[in-house]
């Protein structure tokens, strides 16, 4: 009985299992897939029905709501962004044809530029696009041809401002990078070989970048990406997954791949706003860098925290003032200076025309001098 009894009672508890199992699949089943853990702050979402997958199965990189983010931004900025065709004076080269006998052409060149605002007209690009144009014409997304002023050029910063006839056209809207994580996704659009309103995609690579410039200058606080940005892309807009624009593709590393830069919009949006009031930006004529200290050493230069002055433009400036090359410049008038970028930034808050104080070390000695700020050359650099 005893034994009997024992078989029952586990027959039992083994069919009231079965009860309970087969209950919690049924419930789960009513219930839908289970949610999708969202970071920290960010509201749970669950995976629509048709998005179940076999184990083993690996997600797309791109979401179906990644995707409609994509489409929705492009949609947004698309029609701010426009084709801009230039006509260059001939060069040296070609002017001598005409001693054989040969009328020269000018020269085309084309890029992308950003309307910023639409009712007066602005229109942001790089100012390799324009330096030294004869003509400038801008084409709107939907195929109107305007031709456009040239407002100012800052080819320290390469961002130039043009102006066409104002109206209610499209604008961007501004963003930021600033606070944009690594690996964000971002969206270029602009006309690669004349293509119009070409869009590519990839991430953000790093911020603050820094890369050489013609010149012997060099481009600071530059965003780097993978999206293709091609000859043509240059003026036209980076923006992130909002559509908001954050930079102005500028650059690429020939020889690498889905190396590209861009212009970060808090700096293009401070020069602009200058450019576009001012006509132009201040200038010091000198070529600085942060110097390691070992390198400071090595050189027999003062060692930081500072820039050193690496070079100085004839007659500039700076020349006229009196600084030197090995100069350790440690304060623009109030705005203490620790580094390239402190004295780019300082310099660049200031107008043409204003007189600043500078202090800088030179043989171990803390010394001052008054520097009236120029306007950047246009053709700095040269075409």
């Amino acid at each position: 009985m005893k034994r009997c009894g024992r078989g029952y009672s586990i027959a039992l508890a083994a069919f009231l299992g079965v009860l309970v199992g087969a209950a919690l699949v049924w419930a789960l089943v009513r219930r839908g897939p289970a949610p999708v853990i969202a970071p920290r702050g960010a509201p749970a979402t669950s995976l629509p029905a048709g998005d179940a997958r076999p184990a083993g199965v690996v997600r797309p990189a791109v979401s179906g709501a990644s995707q409609d983010a994509i489409t929705a931004a492009v949609e947004k900025v698309g029609p701010a962004v426009v084709n801009i065709s230039v006509l260059f004076q001939p060069s040296r080269q070609d002017l001598m044809a005409r001693a054989f006998g040969f009328e020269p052409f000018p020269r085309a060149g084309q890029g992308s530029g950003v309307i910023i605002d639409g009712k007066n007209g602005y229109i942001i690009t790089n100012a390799h696009v324009v330096k030294g144009a004869q003509r400038v014409m801008v084409t709107m997304a939907n195929g109107k041809r305007l031709e456009a002023k040239v407002v100012g050029i800052d080819p320290l910063t390469e961002v130039a401002v043009v102006k066409v006839p104002g109206d209610d056209y499209t604008q961007a809207v501004l963003g930021s990078a600033q606070n944009l994580p690594i690996g964000s996704w971002v969206i270029a659009i602009g006309n690669p070989f004349g293509f119009e309103n070409s869009v590519t995609v990839g991430v953000l690579s790093a911020k603050g970048r820094q890369i050489g410039a013609p010149g012997g200058a060099s481009l600071q606080d530059l965003l780097q990406t993978d999206a293709s940005i091609n000859p043509g892309n240059s003026g036209g807009a980076l923006v992130d997954l909002n559509g908001n624009l954050i930079g102005m593709p500028t650059a690429v590393i020939p020889y690498a791949q889905g190396i590209g830069f861009a212009v970060s919009i808090d700096v293009a949006k401070q020069v602009a706003d200058k450019l576009t009031k001012t006509g132009k930006m201040p200038w010091m004529g000198i070529q600085h860098a942060t110097l390691p200290p070992d390198e400071a050493k090595r050189l027999g230069l003062p060692a930081g925290p500072g820039t050193t002055v690496v070079g100085v433009v004839p007659s500039g400036p700076a020349a006229t003032a009196g600084l030197e090359p090995g100069d350790l410049i440690t304060r623009l008038g109030d705005q203490p200076i620790q580094s390239e970028r402190d004295l780019t930034q300082a310099i660049r808050a200031h107008n043409a025309g204003d007189r600043v104080e500078v202090t800088f070390t030179r043989n171990g000695k803390e010394m001052r001098v008054a520097v009236t700020l120029g306007a950047v050359p246009p053709n700095l650099g040269g075409r």
